[in-house]
């Protein structure tokens, strides 16, 4: 509709002026004598920003539609209108952000995070919690009958004239409400200092905090909230609204092409004005706080959990105030006819120039480093001087969906991935007046960084595994990003180039090793993805999972540094499931004696055993068992000739979940 209203004010504003200049038009309309109209007019309602954003209305775009009459004596009239006013809500907006600053203020142990409020760390961060996890989503738009009535100024006395009006009434409203509630857990993560209960508090490390818990937010009239909460319903869509009365006012100008003496078409542009009713707008959040704490000089962090909890009005009320473009038709009663035109001979004929017509668009986002098409990247074409504007996100061949019968007009085009904006194009009005029937541009996105796509797999089934929280650890600077895969058991990083890091699962219940990624030796200009399957072991009886890297000396059994590092991971997955017992086991390949064999894995076994214990782990919980070349997981036994990669795949350590 929005569109449509555009193009067809473009297209009268081209005739008018056409037929305005034509000097041997009689005067249609020259007012000599009181004249009556009736009328009916409809239009768009722009989106005001003011309100889409704001959380007491959330407003979008609307439209109206209208009877009017009236009675005009040379360039003053006056005019009744009846009509609606519909003004829908701002769905995309209804999401539940909550600010950081409260979830840290609503701690049960909050003190440990004083240094880190004082500093104003959390000021004008938002956890985001992910819409799949809204469990109900209610809203109603706002709708109004209006009666305005108010004088008018006409200039002109041609077939175009203007007027400019101002009206006042009142209008029969119904605010209508939104309601979200839901349960989940946040799809980011902040890293705040940490800090001991003491006074004064002293800085003892860095958390990195998520939050997890039931929310709700609403919006609605104070006289609807109290008729919600008297009847004691589940939710509000289980209450009827009562309308109640508001003043309205509007000022606006409109351009009059008079058909006939009879008739007239108009364009116009309205400025609406409506108070806001008062309001009820509150904000709960009902769960808890959790993630790791990274105490100074530790390389081990430690997990954390603490209720969290708060409620908390929404205030800011607002004038309703709106911008509309409209089009109507009068029909005027008691107009004189008009003095017959002189006939004149016609005009020479003058060749027409091309005419621009609609055309369909299509943009296309490659990757400027390898010229590959770009998925997920936000396009938007952008019409200037107007608010008009298309979005839209580029699928796997990096093209957006085609927009068909698209204005002429001169449009901008620019898109955005990961915080960076690709090159623009600009879309011209010449473009519309070639023979092609679909306008191609192509943009560049340069992102010199590297893009992970992982998935979560459970180790034992092969199936997807969604909603696992990850960690990737940045080797070189030693920082933590967290992630959670979505419902397809998807995440997404991005990878520096030249540049070492590891990734875990590090979510309760659950175990796997620390996968090595690297970015070292990787041409940008030849590759953009890096994907990677993340084995993930649920830690229930009888499952099982080899430990990656971790090797001993020849005929020794001593626990080597790079062997602790993954025993540590172990070590943190034990203490966060403190229910789980397991086997330790150890494994040689099929070279060598096997009583050798046998009594050397169980040395091993034991020696990471112990690792374990002094590391905090209850001795109860762990059993070492060494099974030396009985348990082959290939054909390469004694007397078979073999690689020594395949004699690698049986030199292994392994944990088996006892209970």
């Amino acid at each position: 509709m929005r569109k449509r209203n555009l193009l067809l004010l473009l297209l009268l504003l081209q005739c008018l002026q056409y037929a305005n200049a034509q000097q041997n038009i009689p005067e249609h309309c020259p007012d000599a004598q009181p004249s009556w109209y009736l009328g009916a007019r409809g239009g768009y309602v722009f989106k005001n920003n003011r309100l889409a954003e704001n959380p007491l209305y959330y407003f979008s775009s609307g439209y109206f539609a209208e009877l009017n009459g009236g009675w005009r004596h040379k360039a003053f009239s006056w005019e009744l209108a009846l009509g609606t006013l519909n003004v829908q809500r701002n769905k995309a907006a209804m999401e539940f952000n909550p600010a950081a600053e409260d979830i840290l203020n609503g701690l049960s142990n909050k003190v440990v995070f004083k240094n880190a409020l004082d500093a104003g760390e959390p000021n004008g961060q938002y956890y985001q919690m992910p819409s799949g996890t809204q469990t109900l989503t209610l809203s109603k738009n706002y709708r109004n009958f209006y009666a305005l009535t108010g004088p008018s100024l006409w200039l002109g006395k041609r077939r175009l004239q203007v007027n400019l009006y101002a009206q006042a009434g009142a209008a029969l409203q119904r605010f209508g409400y939104y309601y979200v509630a839901g349960n989940g857990t946040s799809a980011n993560t902040f890293t705040y200092n940490y800090n001991t209960p003491t006074n004064p508090p002293v800085t003892v490390g860095k958390a990195n905090v998520s939050v997890n818990g039931n929310y709700a937010q609403y919006a609605m009239s104070k006289t609807f909230y109290d008729d919600y909460v008297a009847s004691g319903a589940n939710d509000p869509g289980k209450v009827k609204e009562r309308s109640a009365v508001q003043f309205i006012a509007r000022g606006g100008a409109g351009i009059n092409y008079f058909v006939s003496p009879g008739v007239s078409i108009n364009a116009g542009a309205d400025y609406w004005h409506m108070p806001s009713p008062a309001t009820k707008s509150a904000q709960s959040f009902n769960g808890s706080a959790s993630g790791t704490v990274l105490m100074n000089g530790n390389a081990t962090p430690v997990a954390f959990n603490d209720k969290s909890g708060y409620s908390k009005d929404i205030t800011g009320e607002k004038p309703l105030r709106f911008i509309s473009a409209s089009l109507g038709v009068k029909i005027w009663l008691g107009r004189s006819k008009p003095a017959a035109a002189p006939v004149l001979p016609p005009p020479a004929a003058i060749p027409a120039p091309p005419v621009a017509v609609r055309k369909n668009i299509i943009i296309k986002v490659t990757d400027q480093p390898t010229g590959q098409p770009l998925k997920e990247v936000a396009v938007k074409i952008i019409k200037e001087g107007s608010h008009e504007a298309f979005t839209a996100v580029t699928d796997a061949n990096g093209l957006i969906p085609a927009y068909a019968n698209v204005p002429a007009g001169r449009y901008r085009v620019i898109g955005e991935k990961n915080g960076i904006n690709t090159t623009e194009a600009v879309i011209t009005e010449a473009d519309f007046r070639t023979r092609n029937t679909t306008i191609i541009k192509e943009l560049q996105h340069n992102d010199t960084r590297f893009t992970l796509e992982g998935k979560t797999i459970n180790k034992q089934t092969k199936n997807l595994l969604p909603f696992i929280q990850t960690m990737l650890t940045n080797e070189a600077r030693a920082s933590v990003q967290q992630k959670t895969s979505d419902a397809n058991a998807a995440f997404v990083y991005l990878l520096d180039p030249n540049t070492d890091y590891t990734l875990s699962a590090q979510h309760k219940g659950y175990f796997s090793n620390k996968e090595k990624i690297t970015t070292k030796g990787l041409d940008r200009s030849k590759v953009m993805y890096v994907d990677l399957e993340l084995d993930v072991m649920e830690f229930k009886q009888g499952a099982s999972i080899v430990l990656k890297d971790i090797f001993y000396d020849f005929n020794k059994a001593d626990i080597r540094p790079d062997a602790a590092l993954v025993l540590d991971n172990l070590v943190k997955a034990l203490k966060e499931n403190p229910a789980i017992r397991i086997e330790l086991s150890s494994h040689t390949d099929s070279r060598g004696n096997d009583s050798y064999n046998l009594k050397l894995s169980q040395k091993r076994a034991e020696a990471a055993v112990k690792y374990l214990i002094r590391k905090g782990i209850q001795g109860s919980r762990l059993r070492a068992k060494g099974y030396g070349e009985t348990k082959l997981v290939n054909y390469c036994a004694d007397g078979i000739s073999c690689t020594e990669e395949q004699h690698q795949q049986n030199r292994r350590t392994e944990i088996r979940v006892l209970e």
